[in-house]
């Protein structure tokens, strides 16, 4: 089962424990009707075709209407999709002409829940947050209903992005936060749930990733710095030798000579008196400068 099945199959069975609120059906078959459905109209009313995807979105949508006493005109089962007809009369244009904004006032956030959970039913689909992609989309049958939708989400402080794909305008959400939000507000608590597991997994397997590629740039800087210093100490003492270097510096190197793979901090410590790794580091650019020194000076004496 895909992540969208997952939560379709919830969605439905949470729809199921309100099958009897006509609420519930009434705004349900009118979200539906403006995302999924193709209306005609004609001197009784409306003729209402509305296209869902799946037997038990199929089933969801005949209980609504058992709810709300509309017969179903025809039903024609094709390969993914199921495609319900219904007669709307002129004095039940409420179920086409929805007042979402008294709703939202009636009902508050509350209400947002009947609406979203339609909207996903209707035209939704997510990807497997476990891919490590988070996108939730929306891709409404009718166009026209995008104004809606997005007035609606705006409502619950959610801002989708735009795009267009295969000539199909869609509305989508790319970040955790905004997908996490949704699956609260449309009932999908047990999804939710699922999602931020594996949304923690992946941010933590980052913080992981980060700190290892961080170890490792450092293991490569020092033992880069340290390559560097013993180059350097080998030239000085193949050309003049550390008894040349002054005092602290000779004690520097030798410190290095001993200690190949410590680091600043712990070569400093050795010292005596101990010299901290901005004291050490500032020695060791010394004997670098010099070891440069030396070297120019030997190619300039052997090219005379």
């Amino acid at each position: 089962m895909t992540f969208s099945a997952g939560i379709r199959r919830e969605l439905v069975d949470r729809f199921s424990a309100r099958e009897e609120s006509r609420e519930w059906a009434l705004v349900s078959f009118a979200v539906f009707s403006a995302l999924s459905g193709s209306i005609d109209q004609d001197e009784e009313g409306w003729r209402v075709t509305i296209r869902v995807t799946g037997s038990h979105i199929a089933s969801m949508l005949e209980d609504i209407a058992r709810s709300l006493s509309l017969p179903i005109c025809e039903k024609k089962t094709g390969r993914r999709d199921v495609c319900l007809t219904f007669v709307v009369s002129v004095v039940r244009r409420a179920l086409l002409f929805f007042d979402f904004d008294r709703w939202w006032e009636w009902t508050g956030e509350q209400g947002l829940e009947v609406i979203f959970s339609s909207f996903f039913l209707a035209c939704g689909v997510m990807s497997d947050p476990a891919t490590g992609r988070y996108r939730l989309a929306f891709s409404p049958y009718s166009e026209g209903s995008i104004p809606l939708m997005k007035h609606l989400f705006n409502r619950a402080e959610l801002n989708p992005k735009e795009s267009r794909h295969q000539g199909k305008q869609l509305l989508f959400f790319s970040k955790g936060e905004d997908i996490a939000q949704f699956l609260l507000l449309c009932g999908a608590h047990l999804t939710l749930l699922r999602f931020e597991e594996l949304r923690s997994e992946r941010e933590l397997l980052g913080q992981v990733n980060r700190l290892v590629n961080f170890d490792e740039a450092n293991a490569s800087r020092r033992a880069q710095s340290i390559s560097e210093q013993l180059s350097a100490i080998d030239t000085i003492e193949r050309i003049r030798g550390l008894d040349s270097l002054a005092p602290v510096l000779a004690e520097a190197a030798k410190a290095r000579l001993e200690n190949r793979g410590a680091s600043l901090e712990e070569l400093g410590a050795g010292m005596v008196p101990p010299v901290s790794k901005s004291g050490m580091s500032h020695r060791f650019a010394k004997i670098r400068s010099l070891a440069l020194a030396l070297e120019s000076k030997e190619r300039r004496e052997q090219s005379e």
